[in-house]
């Protein structure tokens, strides 16, 4: 509460102060409106935009940037872990539909091929499609290392090598060999924000 009277404009708090009035207000006020013409001279009276206002020039500075730059991707991870759970939410919810539901939709369906008499094995539905459609026969194989040992023997095509790439790197880097099929890549600074 205040006590005292205020004598100067000084003691004001500044978010009370007002604005002087000038010429553009002055109109504002005696018309309540402005005309198309006064409003394209006032954004031309603008001042433009700058099109950077802060310049990071120090250790402060810069660190702001970082700390704005990860509270960003942190809140790209944080969204995209939301959006996999919300996801997941919904998938689960829509294997409950279709085993609480999946029976009925079935004998509405062969219900409906029966009458068309048609070729078709499946019905379009304005959120969807249902049908039947034929799986091919396959294998699952239940014991990789007894497959890859029977395959060896009995099917020698069906077995592929494979290349472990970083063993190839951490021994060619130690060597320092030059072979034709390996590009050497020199260290060197790279520039990166984390």
């Amino acid at each position: 509460m205040i006590t005292a009277p205020i004598t100067a404009a000084k003691d004001v708090p500044t978010f009370f102060r007002t604005a002087p009035k000038t010429e553009t207000t002055a109109k504002t006020t005696e018309a309540e409106t402005l005309t198309a013409e006064e409003v394209a001279a006032l954004i031309e009276d603008a001042p433009a935009p700058s099109p950077c206002a802060f310049v990071p020039t120090d250790a402060g500075g810069v660190d702001w940037v970082l700390k704005k730059i990860s509270a960003a991707r942190a809140e790209a991870k944080l969204i995209r872990e939301n959006m996999e759970a919300m996801a997941r939410a919904c998938e689960r919810r829509a294997e409950a539909l279709e085993w609480k539901y999946g029976g009925p939709i079935q004998s509405y369906l062969r219900a409906e091929l029966a009458e068309s008499k048609g070729s078709s094995k499946s019905k379009r539905l304005p959120h969807g499609v249902i049908g039947y459609r034929t799986k091919p026969a396959g294998v699952s194989v239940t014991d990789p290392a007894a497959a890859l040992s029977w395959a060896r023997e009995n099917l020698p095509e069906a077995v592929t090598e494979a290349l472990d790439k970083k063993a190839l790197a951490d021994a060619l880097l130690a060597t320092g060999e030059a072979l034709p099929f390996a590009a050497f890549q020199p260290a060197e600074e790279v520039f990166y924000i984390k």
